[in-house]
């Protein structure tokens, strides 16, 4: 039988006790006392009434804590629900209502919002709050701090729910991803293999938590018992400073913040000669960016990565020893993911041909939380269609040609033009309104709004932008918004964003 998520970190302490595990921040741990941390935070979560099965959203930013919480989950068989620390109150509250947790675990930065939001948040029946010094004998320190170090007797089975990770919401309705214990196992025999990591691996960990990339990061991190440094916030120059004060041998960031590191002054103080492995994902890794990072960093190979988080998330990779000819691909699937290219009827098509991007293997998703509909709309027959489009070369090698419809990638965040859309038509003056991604030299893609006013209003673009901060994350709003007297439609009355696009692109 595989081991859970709770179970890898036991086995790892046992072989490397002394050996450091996080560090976070200018604060560390060992793997031993991680562990024995872990085991005490479960005790505790025991004894306040949390039990196997149940549901429990995690609001906190990158730190010890958080990994703490997420092992500890793991191990007495709750479920974990990583809450973007992004997103505004009303988006926050549509996910914890929509995932039904029962217990909320935040960081006190988000206790003044929380507060103003339990009228909102009728299923949950308990909160806890981390405080920001962890010397401090607060509410989370004394909830394990007298609690037995030893292994939770709970038994947690591999096709146990291990947590439900929330993509960017469509609408209204935020839809939850529930993965399994067996499901961050097999991504971690990816990874390993992909990576091909070390013991002497030291790992920086700045991408967010909550994002599935780097939870089956953290995961793979502890299998291997490599050492990864993290922070609360991403900052280019203090990246730096962590690389060259750890000896970092690998880093994964989005395309973004490559970016970022590449921005910084040239002779920078801060030596990046110990990195051996640059991975990227979330968002196509430009040429440009490509090649600056292997003159900013000629020691280091640089991996593409492509995944969703319905593949909990790796699905392929391309790595410095495939061939340069394939360097416009996405690489082969990885060892224990099958993919195939289908067309509208799933039949496959044969290679050099476009279609949609089909995968399987232990790593797909249990299903979509509470939507039966929205499952049996994606896996159908063992496979998951991911509604990204590609192609297979006759070697294998996968090729990205477009990606789910509307979706729009913004530093390596998801943004579902839907969404934005509900909220311009909060608005009492717009009539209608709609989002599309348009290109961003720094950002990869931005936001832009058509909005047709209703007649006799006027508005300014920063009073639309502005209401839109409003009501959503900051990364979600706008950047720029087009007053336009109609929007383009089809026969079915459907709005044509194609049209929208070509009329952005004669700009």
């Amino acid at each position: 039988m595989n081991p859970t998520v709770g179970k890898i970190l036991a086995i790892t302490a046992k072989q490397c006790p002394d050996k450091v595990a996080v560090i976070c921040d200018g604060n560390s741990i060992t793997y031993g006392q991680l562990n024995g941390r872990v085991n005490q935070v479960a005790h505790g979560l025991l004894a306040r009434g949390i039990t196997r099965g149940n549901r429990v959203a995690l609001l906190l930013y990158n730190s010890i804590e958080l990994v703490t919480l997420y092992f500890a989950l793991a191990k007495m068989g709750g479920v974990g629900i990583p809450l973007n620390c992004r997103l505004s109150g009303r988006e926050l509250s549509a996910v914890i209502n929509s995932s039904n947790a029962t217990q909320l675990i935040m960081g006190e930065e988000w206790a003044a919002t929380v507060n103003r939001l339990k009228p909102e948040l009728a299923r949950i029946k308990d909160t806890i709050t981390v405080e920001k010094d962890p010397r401090s004998a607060g509410e989370f320190y004394r909830l394990y701090h007298r609690e037995p170090d030893a292994e939770p007797d709970v038994l947690v089975k591999p096709e146990d729910a291990s947590f439900i990770i929330y993509t960017s919401g469509t609408g209204m309705s935020p839809r939850g991803v529930v993965l399994t214990h067996d499901n961050h196992f097999w991504n971690t025999r990816n990874y390993t293999s992909a990576y091909q990591m070390a013991e002497d691996d030291v790992e920086l960990a700045l991408t967010p938590m909550f994002h599935a990339s780097t939870l089956g990061r953290i995961v793979t991190y502890v299998f291997n018992g490599v050492t990864f440094v993290t922070a609360q916030r991403f900052d280019p120059e203090r990246a730096m400073e962590l690389i060259a004060r750890h000896r970092v041998t690998s880093i994964t960031q989005s395309p973004t913040m490559y970016a970022a590191l590449l921005n910084l002054t040239p002779g920078s103080s801060y030596s990046g000669s110990s990195l051996r492995r640059l991975v990227s994902g979330a968002a196509p890794l430009f040429p440009s960016i490509r090649s600056g990072l292997a003159k900013r960093f000629p020691r280091a190979g640089i991996f593409d990565l492509y995944g969703l988080t319905e593949a909990s998330p790796g699905v392929s990779i391309l790595t410095p020893h495939d061939p340069p000819d394939k360097i416009a691909s996405v690489g082969k699937p990885m060892k224990h993911v099958t993919v195939r290219i289908v067309d509208d009827r799933g039949r496959e098509v044969p290679a050099g041909e476009n279609g949609e991007i089909i995968c399987r293997g232990p790593t797909i998703m249990k299903g979509y939380d509470n939507d039966p509909a929205a499952t049996r709309a994606v896996l159908k027959g063992g496979w998951l269609y991911t509604g990204d489009t590609g192609k297979l070369d006759r070697d294998g090698y996968l090729y990205l040609t477009g990606r789910k419809k509307d979706l729009i990638v913004r530093g390596g965040e998801n943004i579902y033009p839907a969404e934005v859309e509900a909220v311009l038509q909060l608005h009492p003056r717009i009539l209608e309104a709609a989002v599309i991604g348009v290109p961003d030299d720094y950002w990869g893609e931005r936001v832009k709004a058509f909005v047709v006013l209703r007649p006799g209003e006027t508005l300014r673009e920063e009073d639309v932008i502005a209401f839109c901060g409003l009501h959503l994350a900051h990364y979600k709003k706008p950047r720029s918004v087009a007053f336009v007297t109609d929007l383009p439609k089809n026969a079915a009355g459907k709005i044509v964003k194609r049209e929208l696009l070509k009329k952005q692109c004669l700009k």
